[in-house]
């Protein structure tokens, strides 16, 4: 996997559109400590909960090369960011990278969002991936925008099954 910025970049709380944007991979370290902002507002969002990710987890898989971590940052200030994990299917020899979360801050969805899809999908193909899977709610915006680019197609329909009650 390509080299990720190792240093926390921390920088101004009010970034503006028209600031200096950069997409770039990052290591796990990096992603929590520039993006924990990010990960709370995602999990309210989703599903109206605490952030509480299994970080134990994420670490074995960045440990194994098996994760994929892009930041979006303006003016040094993380706004959104991507996890991916990479592997080897079980049934045919196909390097897989399958996207575990992609959030934007809503206030930049609009100039980062795009960017940073095709980014990940760049840093993909870099660690040699044969395809790229994503996942999106129906009928949620991400689900639109998917379903109208060139080269993305639906390929498998994902059913959950609650056990929870």
């Amino acid at each position: 996997m390509q080299a990720a910025k190792e240093t926390e970049t921390l920088g101004t709380a009010t970034p503006t559109t028209a600031s200096k944007r950069e997409i770039v991979p990052v290591t796990l370290e990096v992603l929590i400590g520039d993006g924990y902002h990010l990960f709370q507002s995602h999990s309210q969002e989703i599903d109206g909960k605490d952030f509480a990710a299994d970080l134990d987890r994420y670490e074995n898989l960045q440990s194994q090369n098996m994760l994929l971590c892009i930041g979006a940052y303006i003016n040094n200030y993380m706004v959104g960011y991507s996890t991916t994990i990479v592997y080897r299917h079980g049934h045919h020899d196909t390097l897989i990278a399958t996207n575990d979360s992609v959030y934007v801050d809503p206030n930049f969805r609009r100039h980062i969002g795009m960017s940073l899809i095709r980014q990940t999908e760049k840093h993909a193909q870099e660690c040699g991936v044969d395809c790229m899977v994503w996942a999106a709610k129906p009928g949620s915006s991400f689900d639109l925008i998917l379903a109208a680019r060139r080269n993305c197609k639906l390929s498998q329909h994902h059913y959950k099954i609650s056990f929870d009650g």
